[in-house]
């Protein structure tokens, strides 16, 4: 299948402790009847000291940094954006005093960045007619999450891969596909996929041309 058009559009495209009380038992001897002497009364045992249960700690797992090497034209900032991390986290684990000075080769430790949500891929409008154009929206990725559109014809159709996207930093990303008259009718797949590991996958149709009347 072949497109006279690509993909385009703008990159928009989470008790209580136990407390144990002892009993408190109180020995209380009645006086003698009859006049006799009274009887010694006995001091309570003492009271079991209550132990609070301590919970166990509780243990996070993250993934450990990964190295960089500085390549020319590259700044903090840029490493960041495309690292989905902000400068200050990669500032603080590599202890670095000046921002604006990187060398070329020099090794940076770069945290690993927030998982990414579950993605959502919507198409609109889900059925249109050849030469139409359709909207793709994706939310859920990656803050900054490069995201690629690919787009699976009906049977014998082929393949049309489009440019990259730069998710937004609330992970959405928008673009259009513009499709020709020649498409053939049938169901289209498109499939996202970040290079963070988020994929979503949505179809659309395009109807076949109404016959003579």
């Amino acid at each position: 299948m072949q497109h006279r058009r690509r993909a385009r559009g703008p990159m928009s495209i989470r008790r209580a402790p136990a407390v144990l009380t002892g009993a408190v038992l109180l020995g209380v001897c009645p006086l003698a009847a009859c006049g006799g002497a009274a009887a010694k009364t006995h001091p309570p045992p003492p009271t079991a000291a209550a132990r609070p249960t301590i919970p166990a700690p509780t243990t996070t797992t993250t993934a450990p940094p990964v190295s960089y090497q500085v390549k020319p034209g590259d700044s903090l900032s840029k490493i960041a954006q495309q690292s989905g991390v902000t400068v200050a986290v990669i500032v603080a684990l590599n202890h670095i005093t000046d921002v604006n000075r990187l060398s070329v080769g020099q090794t940076l430790l770069i945290p690993a960045p927030p998982a990414a949500g579950l993605a959502h891929l919507a198409i609109s409008p889900t059925h249109g007619t050849a030469g139409q154009t359709f909207t793709f929206v994706v939310t859920g990725a990656g803050s900054a999450e490069t995201i690629t559109f690919t787009i699976d014809a009906p049977t014998g159709g082929g393949t049309f891969t489009g440019p990259p996207h730069t998710a937004s930093p609330a992970g959405a990303v928008t673009a259009f596909y513009a499709t020709n008259g020649a498409d053939a009718p049938g169901t289209y797949t498109v499939t996202a996929t970040g290079d963070r590991h988020s994929t979503a996958k949505a179809t659309f149709m395009i109807d076949a041309p109404s016959g003579p009347q």
